[in-house]
């Protein structure tokens, strides 16, 4: 058609300007979206909540794909790789839709490049999204990590640059292998084949044709009318008729496109499995948001590859395939368990519950223990005693938070120990704690000890800040989308016993690096400084799931906290690792694995397998005892009458992750979701302000049960209410400096000149 007919024909057109607005394709596939895949639809909600802040917060999700990190860096590569990955997602999007809306749309069979035309049309929503990305990502950029102008646009280059790559290799490949209706049935078949053409020569050629192809499908449903389009060159278009084609001929259009469309989901789920073979290199671990996206990409892709293929049975296959799993993975061979590094897996089970002993045996075995602890005491005692008056006896409480609990309970003890010439650890007898709070410690507490066996090394070096505000996340979202959630393709060997390379074991080993390697050695290691006093000792208490309880994990022994000595009906709640598993060495236990297991949250870490009858699993010991309160106030409880004579006073140093303040939520003002949702989400919502109640009960109490002064001294995180630090496994670099500076709010230089007067 020439140039002047095109015009004539536009001129000529029937229809009005706002049926052409109206049945504007863009605008028809949002339609198609509401109306027939709003599955699809809640993966946008979602990305739109996230980069608004409106979901994740507490958790700094919203920084993960505002400020990707790379390398530890926020780099123009860091925002590439972002953008390359969110590429993938978009096109995973629009395979996905045209596989299951194409067909709607039989205009587009008539077309060239039916699928590029498709894309471009179907681009509204990832528009939107990275305008959106670009206009939030910059100005959270220049407004909380201090870039320039000229940085923030060269990382948004990157982005967009990362983001077109991907979009132009998936549709290269697209244009090359995808056929439009001439190429696949040929142009003089085309120009005169109708719905009743019979007995002529181009029928007989196409029917022969149609014989001839195994992927024939018809067209079903009915079909959405569209009377414009954006064509390849963003131009705008009229639509051309299409009712004299055979609708069996324009359908095999689409499946034959579907079929190319399938092939490469395929080649790019195998792509990232692949990568997965590569996440022991750093330059493979790719931002988590990225990860993020590969895993939605993904799951877009399965199901659109899967629905190409068997089309209405893809529900039926997915139900079935999921029951598969199911029941096969009960089966020790294809059920994939994490394990606690260097405990022996290979000799006898331990029983669980423990077998429960007599009053006799109970008793004897508690004298024993209190007797220990009293020697280890005396040797505290000795260390502090200077002849003049008799040592505060300092208890180090610290709170669970990931990653900012680990860099501000080691910031807090760097300054404080620094303030006060050592005797903050000298005076300690023991530290205890949940998640982060005793990851950051035991670093410290490391760095303590090798400065005191080494005179050249210096604990309080600024070489050692930021150790513990390092990315843990990227790798542990990397892992996850690669292998975790498909199949285990590496192990390696710790102590003659093969594990899984999970993200358990790359959580420890990245932990181990950000750490310098100083806690890669077994809990025993530091069993001999912990009986001598020379270092406070440590008790970690992840929780047991299958009944609650907190298994006591501690060179120390601790049956007086696990066991009552009297004849008592009340169940004991405390169980102790070394008497649980003496028969499987875990003295032996990676001390990095016992952190991990103390800070494992539910899905972000792989639940921890131990070897008793029947199977006990453990995770974080927030659950129970976030604040370390309860075993500070037990252990001080137990040893009572030994502190009352040869202490002057129980100092017990808390560092939490926040202010301790009361909630109070306006009930007045709720809709009726937040009625529907507040009886469990208000009790969850306040599970640690309710340890916080319970805590303030047992400190009463720990005054009535010594007589004596004891202090407690709090070292809080301060957190904006505007700008709060996030609950996570990475920190932005505004969120480091916000927890640094917190040494130095009015509160805490309060607390720590009332540290330095208990402690003169």
């Amino acid at each position: 058609m020439s140039d002047k007919e095109e015009k004539q024909k536009k001129r000529s057109d029937p229809r009005k300007w706002w049926e052409k607005l109206l049945y504007f394709f863009p605008l028809q596939l949002l339609f198609v979206h509401l109306k027939k895949n709003q599955q699809m639809l809640i993966f946008w909600v979602f990305l739109f909540l996230v980069i608004t802040g409106n979901f994740g917060s507490k958790f700094g999700v919203p920084y993960l794909f505002l400020a990707p990190e790379y390398l530890g860096e926020v780099s123009i590569w860091s925002f590439a790789i972002f953008g390359f990955a969110l590429g993938g997602f978009v096109m995973a999007f629009n395979i996905a839709s045209y596989i299951m809306n194409g067909f709607r749309f039989p205009f587009l069979a008539t077309l060239s490049k039916p699928f590029l035309k498709y894309s471009i049309n179907n681009s509204t929503i990832p528009v939107i999204f990275i305008g959106s990305f670009v206009y939030l990502s910059s100005s959270f950029l220049m407004d909380n990590e201090g870039y320039s102008q000229e940085e923030v646009i060269w990382r948004q280059v990157g982005f967009l640059g990362g983001y077109f790559s991907f979009i132009v290799f998936a549709l290269t490949y697209f244009m090359m292998t995808n056929k439009d209706f001439e190429k696949l049935f040929g142009k003089e078949i085309g120009k005169v084949v109708s719905s009743d053409t019979k007995g002529d020569e181009p029928a007989r050629i196409l029917l022969q044709k149609r014989e001839k192809e195994w992927y024939k499908e018809d067209l079903s449903g009915k079909s959405w009318r569209v009377d414009t389009y954006i064509g390849s060159r963003f131009a705008f278009k009229l639509t051309r008729p299409y009712g004299h084609y055979d609708r069996s001929m324009l359908s095999q259009v689409f499946r034959q496109n579907h079929i190319n469309a399938s092939f490469f989901e395929i080649v790019v789920i195998a792509s990232i499995i692949i990568l997965g073979l590569f996440r022991d290199n750093p330059s493979f671990i790719i931002p988590a948001a990225a990860s993020f996206f590969l895993l939605l990409t993904m799951l877009i892709m399965f199901v659109s590859a899967l629905r190409s293929w068997i089309r209405g049975w893809t529900v039926v296959v997915l139900i079935g395939g999921f029951l598969l799993v199911n029941y096969i993975s009960k089966y020790e061979e294809f059920y994939y368990i994490n394990r606690l590094y260097g405990l022996d897996y290979q000799g006898q089970s331990a029983n669980y519950p423990p077998k429960q002993k007599n009053d006799k045996e109970k008793r004897l075995l508690v004298n024993k223990d209190l007797e220990f602890n009293r020697e280890l005491l005396s040797k505290w005692e000795a260390k502090n005693l200077d002849g003049k008056k008799k040592p505060k006896a300092v208890f180090i409480a610290l709170s669970g938070g990931g990653s900012r609990s680990a860099l501000w309970s080691f910031l807090a003890l760097q300054h404080l120990d620094s303030l006060t010439d050592g005797e903050l650890m000298n005076h300690s007898v023991m530290m205890t704690g949940s998640s982060g709070g005793t990851i950051g410690a035991s670093y410290f507490r490391e760095i303590w000890k090798r400065g005191q066996e080494n005179d050249s090394l210096d604990p309080y070096s600024e070489k050692y800040r930021w150790d513990m505000g390092k990315d843990l996340l990227n790798p542990i979202m990397f892992t996850l989308t690669v292998n975790d959630i498909f199949v285990r393709t590496k192990s390696f060997i710790y102590q003659g016993q093969s594990h899984w390379k999970d993200r358990g074991y790359v959580f420890e080993n990245t932990l181990n690096k950000n750490s310098r390697g100083m806690l890669d050695k077994p809990l025993g290691d530091y069993a001999e400084a912990e009986h001598e006093a020379r270092i406070p000792f440590m008790i970690m208490s992840p929780s047991i799931i299958n009944d609650s309880r907190r298994l006591l994990i501690s060179n120390v022994p601790l049956s007086f906290m696990s066991n009552s000595p009297m004849n008592s009906e009340l169940h004991e709640e405390n169980v102790e690792y070394m008497r649980l598993f003496e028969e499987n060495s875990p003295e032996n236990a990676r001390y990095l694995s016992l952190l991990r297991m103390n800070a494992t949250f539910p899905y972000i870490m792989p639940l921890v397998d131990m070897p008793t009858e029947p199977r006990i699993e453990v995770f974080d010991s927030g659950l129970r005892d976030n604040y370390g309160i309860k075993t500070v106030s037990k252990y001080i409880f137990s040893m009572r009458d030994w502190l009352k004579e040869h202490t002057s006073g129980i100092v017990i140093v808390q560092f939490r992750n926040g202010i301790q303040k009361l909630k109070n939520e306006d009930i007045e003002r709720r809709g009726i979701a937040e009625d529907l949702s507040s009886p469990f989400g208000s009790l969850y919502g306040n599970l640690f302000q309710v340890q916080d109640f319970n805590n303030d009960e047992l400190l009463e109490y720990t005054k009535e049960w010594y007589q004596g002064p004891v202090d407690l001294v709090r070292f809080e995180l301060h957190k904006d209410e505007k700008r709060k630090i996030s609950l996570s496994w990475h920190l932005t670099s505004r969120e480091k400096e916000m927890i640094l500076v917190s040494l130095f709010t009015n509160n805490n230089q309060k607390a720590a000149a009332k540290l330095q007067r208990l402690l003169e």
